[in-house]
């Protein structure tokens, strides 16, 4: 056994990286007992462009789905577990399988007709550009002065 494990500070201290790790990457939550994970995403904005970044690593192109709702963009898809081998088992398991779910909130609404997504070496990056405001002309009556 390495040092380490036998002294019970550096254990603690590693569970503890290990939640702080899993909180701010989205690891698992469960809802209802089902199990579900998030990939990291990384969203770069200017003033009229959006690029958000999902790391998908194993999910293939065919689950993934992004709709755009406003200002919220949702990305989902699976990935499922590998096949397992008859007569072995996990002795250690960090990868993460199943169905997910990101929600990202854009800093404006944004135009439907002008997204882009592209799925390359298990990563997701989509375009998005920032809708022009409408402009509304109000007539301005003219009254009689008392």
């Amino acid at each position: 056994m390495p040092p380490e494990e036998h002294d019970p500070l550096d254990k603690l201290q590693r569970d503890i990286e290990r939640l702080f790790h899993n909180l701010v990457y989205h690891r698992p939550v469960t809802h209802f007992g089902e199990p579900t994970w998030a990939p990291p995403a990384d969203l770069v904005v200017s003033e009229t462009t959006a690029r958000v970044i999902l790391e998908l690593a194993g999910v293939p192109r065919e689950s993934v789905k992004v709709r755009l709702r406003g200002s919220v963009l949702e990305v989902s898809g699976v990935r499922e577990p590998p096949v397992e081998v008859r007569g072995a088992h996990y002795h250690r398991a960090e990868i993460y399988f199943g169905p997910f779910r990101r929600t990202i909130e854009l800093p404006w609404p944004a135009d439907e007709q002008q997204v882009e997504a592209k799925f390359r070496d298990g990563m997701l990056e989509i375009r998005v550009v920032a809708a022009k405001p409408e402009t509304h002309h109000v007539e301005v009556e003219r009254t009689q002065d008392r």
